[in-house]
């Protein structure tokens, strides 16, 4: 299955990884602004196509969350490498 690059689906959001507390993580969108969420327990992380824990995620990384359609603050999956495009920040 190819991975869309141009723009996430309606229930995703493209950010820059701040940081990684627990189940906590916090994201900068294009803006600038910072954003806060909770990564649930079942949460699939992965990177550069393989799986991954939140963890191993680096502060700076490009990711894609795919939020729950129920709470937008929080995050089913997360998802990061090359494939997803830079965020360019206004």
């Amino acid at each position: 299955m190819k991975t869309d690059t141009t723009k996430p689906a309606a229930n995703c959001c493209d950010g820059n990884l701040v940081k990684v507390a627990g189940d906590k993580l916090t994201s900068t969108c294009a803006k600038g602004d910072e954003h806060h969420y909770t990564v649930a327990k079942d949460a699939k992380v992965t990177c550069d196509g393989k799986d991954a824990k939140l963890a191993d995620l680096k502060t700076g990384a490009t990711i894609r969350m795919t939020m729950s359609k129920e709470d937008k603050t929080q995050v089913m999956a997360v998802d990061c490498g090359k494939h997803i495009p830079a965020i360019a920040h206004a």
